[in-house]
């Protein structure tokens, strides 16, 4: 049989196949976007079960962890987004559509998570949430009990269905958390919550800090149901947000003692058993600390693993500059690391130890990365469909 007869057969064989084989098909392919993008072309059956919410649903529970499809940051000479895989496409377009009227006529990314990414302006006056994959966008006027007197600012996007997994976190409203310190309490930290369920904001909240503290501008890492964020050079703010409780923490942190750069710090989520890590470069290895908690609420952090990184990253030649290795960002599940050299940002896969320059850029200091499964050209709120 030759191949245009063997092919012709395949694709009558897969057009005479029931909608729910072909859907089990669908759900099988690697969950980057492109996949069912392209298997959507095919004809208008699969373009239409490939639309279907009720089969999006299940496409984000069979694979549960959306890919990282790139990154965003705020290098305003480059592309606001920088793809891990193939050219640019639509949350390319969009981003480069992301202007606002006053001051420099930008929108700043403070954070991304569960497929929406959060945006300031330069004074912090306004909030943008955006959702890229389907180009929705909500402005928010920050509340004045922020603006008065605010010293360091960060924030945070997370969704309102809290503990209910990723998938439930697409078709839910979400909150927004602003952390700061203010000039007039040099004694406290602060947070603010907003949620889009009621378009308001809440009352702050704060902890005491018994010294001057520095909230770091890295976006904070999302572990259970509690944001952390790096403070200063020995400790962590920890905003716990379950059981309908509000709560504000101080957490220490042990990598002060290591001979590093001070601000070259990431927090991850460690995915294998779900708790709060720490990231730092040191003698060119990325090291990987747990915060283990016992039974009785005592913690400790433990090395988990030390990656050399010039064995599996093309550095040859750079070992003596004066630029240091950089952790500019990780995936929200921890699996993925952004790492900047002097030969470029390498996207490096922690699972397999493999990975890929995604730019040439050295002027990337933090990077946002984005994750996201398939979403329909021109479809909103596409995960409004119950789970079947």
């Amino acid at each position: 049989m030759s191949e245009a007869t063997a092919g012709h057969s395949s694709a009558a064989a897969a057009e005479s196949a029931p909608d729910d084989v072909i859907a089990e098909i669908l759900l099988r392919l690697p969950p980057h976007p492109s996949f069912l993008s392209r298997a959507s072309l095919v004809c208008n059956r699969w373009r239409r079960l490939a639309r279907d919410p009720g089969f999006l649903r299940r496409l984000r529970a069979f694979h549960r962890t959306p890919p990282v499809l790139g990154f965003f940051h705020n290098s305003p000479d480059l592309p606001r987004f920088v793809p891990a895989e193939g050219v640019p496409g639509r949350v390319a377009a969009e981003a480069a559509s992301l202007r606002r009227d006053g001051d420099d006529g930008m929108w700043w990314f403070v954070d991304c998570r569960h497929g929406r990414a959060l945006l300031r302006s330069r004074d912090w006056a306004e909030l943008l949430v955006w959702d890229p994959m389907t180009g929705e966008r909500r402005c928010i006027t920050v509340s004045s009990q922020i603006q008065e007197g605010a010293l360091d600012l960060n924030a945070a996007v997370f969704c309102a269905a809290s503990g209910g997994g990723d998938q439930d976190c697409y078709s839910s409203p979400f909150h927004v958390v602003v952390v700061f310190t203010t000039g007039q309490c040099h004694g406290r930290v602060f947070a603010c919550v907003y949620s889009s369920g009621i378009d308001a904001w809440g009352d702050p909240i704060s902890t005491p800090v018994t010294s001057p503290c520095e909230l770091y501008e890295e976006p904070p890492v999302l572990v259970g149901e509690a944001l952390y964020w790096l403070l200063d050079g020995s400790r962590i703010l920890e905003f716990e947000f379950g059981n309908q409780c509000l709560c504000l923490a101080l957490i220490d942190h042990p990598v002060e003692n290591h001979a590093i750069l001070k601000r070259n710090i990431r927090l991850v989520r460690m995915e294998d058993d779900d708790v709060l890590g720490l990231a730092f470069v040191k003698d060119f290895s990325l090291h990987l600390w747990a915060r283990e908690v016992a039974d009785d609420g005592a913690s400790q952090w433990i090395p988990r693993r030390a990656i050399e990184l010039d064995m599996i990253l093309p550095l040859e030649g750079y070992r003596c500059r004066a630029m240091p290795i950089w952790i500019c960002g990780f995936a929200e599940d921890g699996d993925v690391v952004f790492i900047r050299t002097v030969a470029g940002v390498f996207l490096v896969w922690l699972d397999t130890l493999k990975f890929k320059k995604v730019s040439g850029s050295l002027l990337m200091k933090t990077v946002y990365s984005y994750a996201s499964f398939y979403v329909p050209n021109g479809m909103k709120n596409y995960a409004s469909v119950p789970l079947l």
